[in-house]
């Protein structure tokens, strides 16, 4: 188990990962399994991990229990991971506390036992309004399932809702984009939106299919004119929202503030030179845990600083940069900052450095330029 010590009297995001799902989907490369006979025994080991924060007044302002399918846990399960986070955290009175969840196991069970235990925020994916691609890349749900778990949340007072579209999957068309956000737009305010990443040992990979580059670049800018028109924004490459229902635990990962990862696979980061990951063997993390601590070079850290910040839209804020690392963003980049600056690429203004909105997609060639070696 991780050292709670690193973590006292701060402020932290939780996240809990739960490594189920009823059926592994052809894109999946996390940590997650159909075995549900561990279960049990599994949150036994996680409300043991809780547990051991207890009594070290750190402030819970945001938990995140993640997948996996955490709606596919049995029933109960949830609540009592919930309860006991509260009894080991001093949990905000206004805490953000999201639920993921897939439409065919958001039923009326688990909605009542996610508003019951006081989830305020859910997280249910759809990837595609498509059925025939979603049978594709062996999503066990359908548009129709979808619609119909969105009414159940929303009838029990969960209106907080966001979900994920995925680009560049097989047979998927830039009409089956514009329905997707058109369903979205208007029962979600939060929308997630992903270029299909095809990794290694996953059915797509194994199947040699690998989206078009140049295809998926020209949904994404579709996508995003479509969401803003919509009245979604982007605050990060990947997300878009109404105003002020941004991920507050998600912005806790970009911007490099604490947050505590608890189960098998899980990572967390003490917000300073420390970060851990749990073992992603099952059988692992039910033994010991498997935590492994890495302490961060200076390197390390403004390397990951530069990355996550210039995801966002708001990029780099100088005060910030200068008061965490005792030097100004232009005293290490002024070359290659200005260089970008006056091709378009880079804007400066108000005290922050970001990426120009329209080179969002191609953006990792220029952190790369920002990056130590």
């Amino acid at each position: 188990m991780i050292s709670a010590d690193i973590f006292t009297s701060q402020k932290c995001g939780v996240y809990v990962h739960i490594p189920y799902c009823k059926s592994k989907c052809a894109y999946c490369a996390f940590v997650s399994g159909c075995d549900f006979d561990t279960q049990e025994r599994y949150v036994r080991s996680l409300l043991r991990e809780i547990r051991c924060f207890s009594g070290k007044n750190i402030v819970a302002d945001t938990v995140y229990i993640g997948g996996g399918t955490p709606s596919c846990l049995y029933r109960g399960g949830i609540e009592s991971i919930i309860s006991a986070i509260r009894d080991s955290f001093c949990v905000s009175a206004d805490a953000e506390i999201t639920v993921e969840a897939n439409p065919e196991s958001c039923d009326v069970s688990f909605s009542d036992e996610i508003k019951s235990a006081g989830v305020n925020r859910v997280s249910i994916g759809l990837q595609s309004a498509n059925d025939d691609v979603l049978a594709k890349i062996g999503r066990i749900h359908t548009k129709a399932d979808f619609v119909k778990a969105v009414d159940v949340l929303q009838c029990k007072g969960i209106d907080n809702i966001s979900s994920d579209i995925i680009l560049g999957l097989p047979g998927e068309t830039r009409n089956d984009v514009e329905s997707g956000i058109e369903l979205l737009s208007r029962c979600c305010a939060h929308i997630s939106m992903y270029a299909l990443s095809v990794e290694e040992g996953t059915p797509l990979y194994t199947s040699g299919y690998l989206p078009d580059d140049d295809i998926t670049a020209d949904m994404y800018e579709f996508a995003c004119n479509l969401l803003e028109n919509k009245g979604f924004f982007r605050y990060e490459v990947s997300n878009f929202a109404k105003i002020g229902k941004e991920s507050k635990h998600n912005r806790k990962y970009w911007t490099m503030q604490p947050y505590i990862g608890i189960g098998v696979a899980a990572h967390g980061y003490d917000g300073k030179r420390t970060r851990y990951y749990h073992a992603d063997v099952m059988t692992n993390y039910l033994t010991d845990g498997g935590v492994v601590e890495v302490k961060l070079s200076e390197s390390d850290l403004y390397n990951e600083y530069i990355m996550l910040a210039l995801r966002t839209e708001r990029g780099i804020d100088e005060s910030d940069f200068a008061s965490r690392f005792g030097y100004s963003f232009f005293d290490r980049n002024a070359e290659m900052a200005e260089k970008y600056i006056k091709l378009g690429v880079v804007e400066r203004n108000g005290g922050r450095i970001r990426i120009a909105p329209n080179k969002m997609f191609v953006m990792n060639g220029i952190i790369e330029d920002f990056m130590l070696d």
